[in-house]
């Protein structure tokens, strides 16, 4: 399998999950600047550099250059919800760490129910008090199945016989009596349909290949999705009566599904009732007649809809450049009219939407510069509760402007859009940070981010995160327009960026940086090899570094092959070689780069990484690494925010022009 695949799998199924930006967030809000104790017992002004890591190029780094970046934790505080109990009307969440703690009214203190896991995803038994949840904490990566009783008893009941086996996605039937979980062996590349009835395990006689996920559960029906890709899934039902798999939508991208008032409803797009924009469509689950659903007018790009308990209701969440709202409406044959409009104030992103009751909906909202809290609306009063309140140390309050939505037309026309966090002060033009996400399909968002928080308030820096072609949440082509040959067309867009940024009064076009993570890191390293002069220096985590050698790989699937092309196709190769700075080093101008590999990432190659740096050290360019030695594919931690703190600092305030 893939492991790209395999991340990408669980990003996109895991859509009541908590969002993958928390933990990386809340690492870094985790840490606490403490004097430093050197092996003799003497007290060291220089930064520590962990004994995991071993770095080249890093000069040594002062704390007192440094102490400033760093507050403790108490300081902050923010919320995100796992799922609601309906029957005690107490919601599940995360509070000091991500585990798992109960939170029974409106800012009540929250009491923890599980400690020293965190959990993939949650679901609360229909019966209340009892929920399950899938972690990873005994084998990483390979998610099992938990009980947790009203005792607070927890128990396992997944069981797995294979080497890379992994629970990704489970359900309660209606009766609170059955879980029905995917179960998905990555080496066989095959998923098991199973079900607990909380005392043994049944898995039904179905040849599922390749990655399969549980969507709701009715009435001896589960619906499941086939995921082939991000731009290519289908929904089924599995009958337990007849034994029968039968389809529901398998043209277009069908990516979220649930049942209700007989039928089953689903979100797709590129279908036959959808056509390129993304829609609501259902089927009738006696007579199988299917339908458009009409929804209220001025909805702009559908994310997510969900039934209330009572299966009348219907809350719609849509994003509007990245920035999403809500409203409510019920259905009248195959119209949805709405009942309550707009209801949320200001521009945030909303995580994990629930019903609390059939009149409450329960969210959460977050923005770059405020972590995320949890709010209840109530439809028949229209009132909006806080359940908990965010914080961050008042040294950072109103230091940065909340994000502002920008957007730039491409080399071939096409509009490419991301989001701008400046300085709330500008001395003279600020330096501006280009911040390119992996995936590629992902979409990046404007979440609660403390490290972009402490760089633009310490550095003066202007930093725009980009959301170029082949980002999630901007339809099915927008998603494909890098696919294979077209790779290049991808790092075209940040060179419009960079166009845009020029014309741009209050911004320094001559200090600009490129900042990518894992595939943004290639897009990051492209965009220094194509704009030698215009960017001023690179910064590439844990990046892809050759597409070849990623498909030279024998775990690369079908997903990999659609995305990247096919690496038979040797003047494919070739072209792709053309963008990376790999075996290309001539055309690298004295850029400096900050770079980092993670021993245990199996994603990437490690030797492109390791002959891309050497290369660049023969060659005189200035290059600072970290090597992890105990890490995967993600490398973090206070060192790491130093450095590329120390890195851009310095790179900033150096003067002229690459050459």
């Amino acid at each position: 399998m893939n492991p790209f695949t395999r991340n990408m799998t669980r990003y996109e199924v895991a859509s009541s999950s908590i969002p993958v930006t928390f933990f990386a967030t809340f690492v870094l809000l985790s840490i606490v600047f403490l004097s430093v104790i050197s092996a003799s017992g003497q007290v060291t002004d220089e930064f520590p550099v962990p004994p995991s890591f071993a770095i080249e190029g890093i000069p040594t780094i002062k704390n007192a250059d440094v102490e400033h970046l760093f507050f403790d934790p108490s300081e902050v505080r923010s919320n995100l919800i796992w799922d609601v109990d309906r029957k005690n009307r107490t919601i599940l969440v995360t509070a000091e760490k991500s585990y798992i703690y109960r939170l029974g009214s409106a800012m009540g203190k929250p009491q923890n129910l599980i400690d020293g896991r965190s959990p993939n995803m949650v679901r609360v038994s229909p019966k209340g008090g009892v929920f399950a949840f899938i972690d990873d904490k005994e084998d990483a990566d390979n998610f099992e199945l938990h009980l947790r009783d009203e005792n607070g008893s927890i128990r396992k009941l997944s069981s797995f016989s294979g080497k890379d086996e992994s629970v990704e996605s489970f359900v309660w039937d209606e009766t609170g009596k059955t879980i029905f979980y995917a179960q998905t062996d990555y080496e066989k590349k095959a998923t098991r349909l199973c079900g607990h009835d909380l005392s043994k395990i049944t898995c039904y006689d179905l040849d599922l290949k390749g990655i399969w996920n549980v969507l709701d559960s009715g009435k001896n029906q589960v619906l499941l999705k086939y995921w082939k890709s991000s731009s290519n899934q289908s929904l089924y039902i599995y009958d337990l009566n007849s034994k029968k798999l039968n389809t529901v939508e398998d043209k277009g991208n069908s990516t979220r599904g649930f049942f209700g008032q007989g039928r089953v409803f689903w979100l797709s797009q590129g279908s036959a009732e959808c056509g390129s924009e993304p829609c609501l469509a259902s089927m009738d689950l006696k007579n199988g007649a299917r339908s458009r659903i009409s929804l209220p007018n001025g909805i702009v790009n559908l994310q997510d809809v969900k039934i209330s308990p009572d299966k009348k209701s219907f809350l719609i969440q849509e994003m509007r450049d990245g920035i999403d709202n809500m409203r409510i409406g019920r259905l009248v044959k195959n119209t949805i009219t709405e009942t309550v409009p707009p209801f949320i104030r200001g521009s945030y992103v909303i995580w994990n939407t629930r019903w609390l009751s059939n009149t409450e909906v329960v969210y959460t909202t977050e923005n770059i510069a405020k972590p995320a809290s949890i709010e209840v609306f109530d439809i028949s009063s229209k009132r909006t509760t806080s359940w908990t309140k965010e914080r961050i140390p008042a040294r950072f309050d109103n230091k940065v402007r909340g994000p502002e939505v920008i957007k730039w037309k491409s080399f071939d026309g096409l509009e490419i859009s991301g989001y701008m966090i400046k300085p709330q002060r500008i001395e003279g033009r600020s330096p501006v940070l280009i911040f390119v996400h992996g995936g590629p399909q992902v979409i990046d968002r404007p979440v609660f981010n403390s490290q972009a928080l402490r760089f633009a308030t310490h550095l003066g820096l202007t930093i725009i995160h980009t959301n170029i072609r082949g980002s999630r949440g901007f339809g099915i082509e927008f998603m494909d327009a890098d696919n294979g040959p077209k790779r290049r067309d991808a790092v075209k867009d940040i060179s419009a960026l960079l166009d845009w940024v020029e014309k741009q009064p209050e911004l320094d076009s001559d200090r600009i940086v490129v900042r990518g993570e894992s595939y943004g890191g290639f897009v990051a390293l492209a965009s220094g090899l194509l704009e030698p002069r215009r960017v001023k220096a690179v910064i590439a985590e844990y990046p892809l570094v050759s597409i070849r050698g990623l498909l030279s790989q024998s775990s690369i699937d079908d997903f990999s092959i659609n995305e990247y092309g096919d690496p038979k196709d040797d003047k494919l190769m070739k072209e792709l070689d053309d963008l990376s700075p790999l075996n290309n080093v001539d055309r690298w101008s004295s850029a400096p780069l900050f770079m980092t590999r993670g021993k245990l990432d199996s994603r990437n190659p490690e030797k492109n990484v390791l002959d891309l740096k050497s290369q660049l050290q023969k060659k005189g360019n200035e290059v600072w690494f970290i090597y992890a030695k105990e890490a995967g594919h993600g490398v973090a931690g206070r060192y790491v925010t130093t450095a590329m703190y120390e890195f851009l600092r310095q790179q900033l305030n150096k003067k002229g022009e690459n050459k």
